[in-house]
């Protein structure tokens, strides 16, 4: 039975694993796609932490109680069979999803990085590297490729990964490349 468990830890971290580097492709999409329409560094990097959020870990700021006193309630006074038909006949809702909602646009309007930090951050953002931008081909007025990076030092947190793995963060990367047409209607200013 031990090793059924460990066995299942081992696929279960490994599946994880696989969502995160997927999400990684996603947000080095989102910042190829900045990158190509012309927005600087900054802005670039905010919407690869954006769209990163998945792999973010826990809100940190704003501070937020996430408790459900409905739900603790229900637990108190239900048998589990009867809590178990009620919770999955209910909508799913979160006030965070809500307060996340309101702020990634000011997030994304922030003009540094201290305002940026003070309207959204998550306990596993600065782990989120932009990596390398580079164009590829394209010159003049024609179109090149923008190549887009962007890596994660991704915690471990199913119990057991030390058997497998000896740290409790990995290094995953995902990537992107998208042709960049800011050059027919910008000029690059390197910022």
């Amino acid at each position: 039975m031990a090793m059924i468990c460990v066995i299942f830890m081992g696929i279960f971290q490994v599946a994880q694993l696989a969502v995160g580097r997927e999400v990684l492709n996603h947000a080095a999409a989102r910042g190829a796609r900045a990158k190509t329409v012309g927005f600087n560094n900054f802005m670039v990097e905010k919407s690869v932490r954006v769209a990163a959020i998945p792999n973010a870990g826990r809100l940190t700021e704003p501070l937020f109680s996430n408790e459900n006193l409905a739900l603790r309630a229900e637990v108190a006074s239900l048998r589990p069979g009867d809590l178990w038909d009620r919770t999955l006949a209910a909508t799913p809702t979160s006030e965070q999803v809500g307060l996340e909602k309101a702020r990634i646009p000011e997030y994304l309007g922030s003009e540094n990085w201290a305002s940026a930090h003070w309207l959204l951050d998550y306990e596993d953002w600065d782990t989120v590297n932009v990596g390398q931008s580079s164009s590829v081909g394209g010159s003049g007025s024609d179109a090149g490729v923008v190549q887009f990076r962007v890596s994660q030092d991704y915690p471990l947190w199913v119990p057991l990964h030390r058997v497998f793995y000896g740290s409790d963060r990995v290094r995953l990367q995902g990537r992107s490349d998208l042709e960049e047409h800011y050059r027919l209607y910008l000029e690059d200013q390197g910022w």
